[in-house]
């Protein structure tokens, strides 16, 4: 009689497969051993598993006992092994569909009702040291665990053959075969040993998501190339500091970076800064290299790291600003099968559940998957709001030398929005320092704005790629991205110049649905090596295409509505306008209004003269036309149109293994800056237009301790300075100069911690002789120092991790004459973490307090808002990896 059954296994949300390579070869131990590593060859067409199992009795001269498959006979198995081993292919055809098997001499069972036998044993290094909270697994399955503090484990497992793989930071994998018999104890004890390559504690999904420094980038060149190989200086965050963080927004992150300064005003997008410049909502924030709008709080949920490139990027991405880029890396599928599952909330009422998935539907089908429903709550009162989103990356090997994939990714935000307070918000009869008192005496947590406020996003991205492999040398990628992102803006603000001393301000409407924001962005390039007389070349030559739209209501509206008085101190409350003498706010046709359109051709070229110099040099020619429809016919007209063509120079020196001296010279075009509403050429113009810069850099990287970058760069850019004149015309005048000293630490310093520190100075000047009142100042918003200290620490505790975040902001001014200063601020973040385990499921609590002290400071100042820090805040998840 023939037995068969199916062994349930522990079902889990999303996943699919489990492993399709068990082993490729393993050291004969017993005649078991031995036939199960006969190599075979053998083709199936169509045939179903008992013919399937029949055909390897006949090659293999073994035999199969199972009692009933029709449940499983209905799958078709196509596929051919060449000189491949029993054990592979079995895992193929069994163990992928959660059947177990066991060996018998010559007969493999498929057994009725597998049953669990016990594993135990102990990790350690090659002193026989124990080996704590390493991850012992059965390869391609979900039985496991982690090995206690005195490096030992012990978990239960359907009998059968199998392959334990034992893995911890700092030391190679190992692998041996095990024989898992019911009711029986199978002891295993396995010796790792060290490696230079760190791994960290958790399960490895991807280069970009582990440990506390990025090895690769790819935002910054075409293709992915080391950090420490390129000429410029670029921060690479990965998914694990987003997890141990707890970042739940962009300026969370950015703070592990001096040289970045952080303003979000809450319910808006994000934006920042970089080297003092700050970056454009349009052209500045890239997913996958590709353009997308800035114009709503991005998910980190589906990322696997964050890149900061520092500087002018034109010969990467054209007309950009000179401060540099910010670039998000998506999660990819997984090899092995992956489920991470993930509560969280924080003190002001946050509450959300975040699931992701990855795996293989098949040999060449991966998946990456996630999900999250959540409430978003801020620390200013009653502003919250849902959120959900939903990502999903597949990836298929179509030849071996040629991937297609397919990712989308939907999010819905809702929040109320606050009245923020700006620069030109105050009356005129307002003085220096009572601006200054305003702010300081302001309550951060008080709402100002209108309860029927609310600014409600929508957004929808989705793109494709494709990786063909040409030769062994030369390769093809391209890309093609497009987002739909609708922002239905309903809010209260605070009419400008009319802020007094006593807190009391006029409340306007500014009404504006169903904006639009719909670019399309692509690229394509190919990477080639070659030599010439002695010189090695690593060559990227390609093009882009780009057209981005900005749709709103242009004419035809009143979407500023003056509606009463009310007061930053004791806010008053208004019913939406339509009632007696206010009038109904509306808006006009929604259209494109402006729309930018860009056409480039580039080459750049990693020329290695010899083992200890490499050159950079590039070439990008760009064709960027801006239209828009404010010009009195009111139709989309071109504003702006030229070709520009910039270079890119660069040369890398290694005086010795593992350090790299660099220069670079790079030359950008920034699209114009927006003019203000309250300049008096507001609608004539609605940008400046584009303008020239450039940036010498000088640096050094090194790979230090077991797994930690050192950077340190010195970087002089220049622009032209946009200034509001005495005509109270917005226009170009003069240059904004900004000269600094950058250095940063990331990675493991010790087998216990690591750490992520930062310095920034900044020399910024404006160089304007023809505007004495502003020659010679610091720029608005801009410090001359900030600095920042992560460390994370692991405890001779089993499972606790603690960490403290100190970062610190220079003073600042709020306005171009420095008129108005800004006191600087610091803060203290402290976290800790306990890891344990929960049958086969990794568990992590983390716990991060940040601003412990309670410090009331003004974070952020660009674009003239006074970005409020948020009070002291704790912020707790609950974690569960398999």
């Amino acid at each position: 009689m023939k037995y068969y059954t199916i062994h349930a296994l522990f079902l889990r949300a999303l996943k699919i497969a489990l492993s399709l390579f068990i082993t490729l070869y393993i050291p004969t131990l017993s005649a078991q051993n031995s036939l199960l590593d006969k190599e075979i060859s053998i083709t199936f067409q169509n045939d179903n598993l008992a013919s399937a199992l029949k055909k390897i009795e006949e090659i293999a001269n073994c035999y199969f006992s199972y009692e009933s498959i029709e449940s499983q006979n209905s799958r078709e198995i196509s596929n051919a092994y060449t000189n491949t081993s029993l054990r592979e292919i079995l895992n193929d055809l069994l163990v992928e569909y959660q059947i177990y098997y066991r060996m018998r001499g010559n007969t493999i069972l498929i057994q009725n009702d597998a049953k669990n036998g016990q594993v135990m044993g102990r990790v350690s290094n090659q002193a026989g040291e124990p080996i704590p909270f390493a991850s012992v697994l059965l390869k391609g399955t979900g039985f496991g665990s982690s090995t206690s503090a005195e490096g030992d484990f012990n978990f239960l497992a359907p009998e059968g053959n199998y392959i334990i793989v034992a893995s911890s930071v700092g030391f190679e994998n190992v692998t041996q075969a095990i024989t898992i018999v019911a009711d029986e104890v199978a002891t295993v004890n396995l010796t790792l040993n060290q490696t230079s390559e760190t791994l960290e504690d958790v399960v490895v999904v991807g280069k970009r998501e582990i440990g506390y420094v990025a090895i690769e980038q790819s935002g910054a060149t075409f293709g992915n190339r080391d950090l420490v190989d390129i000429p410029l200086s670029v921060t690479a965050i990965t998914q694990e500091v987003l997890i141990d963080q707890q970042v739940r927004q962009l300026g969370d992150l950015v703070r592990n970076d001096p040289s970045v300064l952080v303003t979000n005003p809450l319910g808006l997008n994000e934006t920042i800064n970089i080297r003092g410049y700050a970056l454009d909502n349009s052209s500045s924030y890239r997913r996958e290299n590709l353009i997308f709008q800035n114009q709503a709080q991005s998910p980190f949920e589906n990322k696997a790291a964050v890149e900061i490139i520092k500087g002018p990027a034109a010969i990467r991405y054209g007309f950009t600003p000179p401060g540099g880029i910010i670039n998000y890396v998506l999660k990819k599928p997984t090899d092995e099968p992956y489920t991470f599952l993930q509560l969280f909330g924080d003190s002001n009422g946050s509450i959300g559940l975040h699931g992701d998935f990855g795996g293989k539907l098949n040999e060449k089908f991966g998946y990456r998957v996630n999900a999250v429903v959540a409430r978003e709550a801020t620390f200013v009162d009653g502003l919250a709001g849902p959120r959900q989103l939903f990502s999903a990356f597949f990836e298929w090997e179509v030849l071996e030398n040629l991937r297609i994939d397919i990712e989308a990714e939907y999010q819905y935000r809702e929040l109320e929005s606050q009245a923020s307070i700006r620069t030109n918000s105050f009356d005129e009869s307002v003085t220096p320092e009572q601006r200054r008192q305003l702010i300081e005496n302001f309550d951060r947590t008080t709402f100002i704005g209108q309860e029927w406020g609310t600014y409600p996003t929508r957004s929808f991205i989705n793109s494709l790629g494709v990786s063909y492999e040409i030769s062994e040398n030369w390769s093809f990628q391209a890309r093609i991205q497009h987002m739909n992102l609708i922002r239905d803006q309903k809010d209260g603000r605070i009419d400008p110049g009319t802020l007094q001393a006593n807190g009391d301000f006029e409340v306007t409407t500014f009404f504006d649905p169903a904006q639009v924001r719909d670019p399309i962005s692509m690229e394509g390039f190919i990477n080639g090596n070659f030599n010439t007389f002695g010189l090695e070349h690593n060559v990227s030559f390609g093009g882009a295409y780009s057209r981005n739209p900005l749709s709103f209501s242009s004419s035809g509206g009143n979407i500023s509505v003056a509606i009463g008085t009310s007061n930053i101190f004791n806010p008053v409350q208004y019913d939406f306008p339509g009632t007696g003498d206010i009038p109904t706010p509306t808006s006009g046709l929604t259209r494109n209004s402006i729309v930018f359109t860009q056409h480039a051709f580039f080459v750049t070229d990693f020329i290695k003269v010899a083992n200890s110099l490499e050159l950079l040099a590039g070439v990008r020619y760009t064709n960027q036309k801006n239209e828009d429809v404010f010009n009195p016919s009111s139709t989309l007209q071109t504003s702006y149109e030229d070709d520009v063509i910039v270079p890119n120079f660069g040369i890398i020196y290694t005086p010795v293994e593992n350090w790299n001296i660099y220069g670079s010279y790079s030359l950008g075009i920034t699209n114009g800056v927006q003019v203000p509403n309250d300049a008096d050429n507001f609608g004539e113009d609605v940008f400046l237009d584009p303008v020239e810069t450039e940036q010498f850099e000088f640096g050094l990287k090194a790979e230090v301790f077991k797994k930690g970058l050192l950077t340190a760069a010195y970087f002089n850019v220049d622009q032209p300075l946009a200034l509001i004149d005495d005509s109270n015309i917005f226009r170009y005048g003069g240059s904004q100069r900004h000269r600094g000293v950058e250095v940063t630490l990331a990675g493991q310093i010790s087998d216990a911690a690591r750490v992520i520190v930062g310095g920034l100075y900044l020399d910024a000047e404006i160089d304007n002789p023809s505007e004495p009142e502003l020659n010679g100042k610091r720029p608005a918003s801009i410090p001359e120092f900030q600095t920042n200290i992560f460390v994370d620490y692991r405890l001779p505790i089993d499972g606790l991790d603690v960490n403290a975040g100190l970062y610190y902001t220079g003073d600042r001014f709020a306005d171009d004459p420095n008129t108005f200063e800004v006191d600087g601020y610091t803060r203290l973040d402290l976290g800790a973490r306990y890891r344990f385990n929960i049958q086969n499921a990794k568990m992590t609590a983390r716990l991060n307090v940040r601003n412990v002290t309670n410090a009331d400071f003004v974070e952020g100042l660009a674009f003239g808002f006074f970005a409020f820090g948020a009070p002291a805040t704790a912020i707790f998840s609950l974690t569960a990896e398999f």
